[in-house]
């Protein structure tokens, strides 16, 4: 509940002075993300390979993993896991206050398009396909829903927006993504998921969150007129 009022939060503080304008964004982001697969199927094929490729040697990654427990990556993992949970809502509302206090458009849009990228990755597509695809987790709790890993999922989301704004910061990039990774791993780690649930996880968020911040920045592309004495002044915003 309390992630739902975090995301709530941040849709509506982020859209209260233009409303309309995005939730045109999101329900084009919808649109963008259902028609993508078709669009880019031989991505779609090959990540659906690896993940494949991966299912054949889960049980041994599990193995290796267990085999090299200890202290320093118990309270590693203990503390970058939850940035696939609860505090990837931190992170967006972090953009978000910043965007607001700082005047920092960029950061504002980041937050929108990590919140649409959530809903849509971890709040639709994983939970519909833990569904679909019933497995044992490897500690062997009886849910029935360990692929694809959410926390992956919802990870990934966010780190690919935040990457996907921040093309020209390398650093940026590695951060979100080592993050994103750190998260996969201490699920593993953790017995909760096997490497294969973790692939699927990424993948999924990553493909919703390239595709929501690639639509959206094309959306906030666009022109202005402004009058002037002697005609208009044509400019182009992004």
């Amino acid at each position: 509940m309390r992630s739902v009022l975090v995301l709530v939060f941040l849709v509506f503080t982020t859209a209260c002075a233009t409303a309309t304008r995005h939730a045109k964004l999101a329900a084009n982001d919808v649109v963008a993300v259902a028609k993508a697969p078709a669009r880019e199927w031989k991505k779609v094929a090959a990540t659906t390979a690896v993940v494949g490729a991966t299912l054949l040697v889960d049980d041994e990654i599990i193995d290796i993993v267990r085999r090299n427990d200890s202290h320093a990556l118990d309270q590693f993992t203990k503390a970058i896991e939850p940035f696939g949970g609860g505090h990837s809502d931190k992170v967006m509302a972090a953009f978000l206050l910043y965007g607001l206090g700082a005047k920092n458009e960029g950061a504002r849009n980041v937050a929108f398009d990590a919140f649409v990228s959530s809903v849509i990755a971890s709040k639709a597509i994983t939970p519909a396909l833990k569904q679909l695809i019933p497995r044992e987790r490897p500690h062997g709790a009886s849910d029935n829903e360990s692929f694809p890993s959410n926390h992956a999922t919802q990870a990934f989301a966010v780190a690919s927006v935040i990457a996907a704004h921040y093309p020209h910061r390398p650093w940026v990039r590695r951060l979100a993504y080592g993050m994103a990774g750190s998260v996969g791993f201490a699920r593993i780690y953790h017995d909760d998921h096997y490497a294969s649930d973790v692939l699927a996880g990424a993948a999924i968020g990553m493909f919703v969150g390239h595709t929501v911040a690639r639509t959206n920045q094309q959306e906030r592309l666009r022109w202005n007129v402004a009058a002037t004495r002697n005609g208009v002044l044509i400019s182009i915003a992004w």
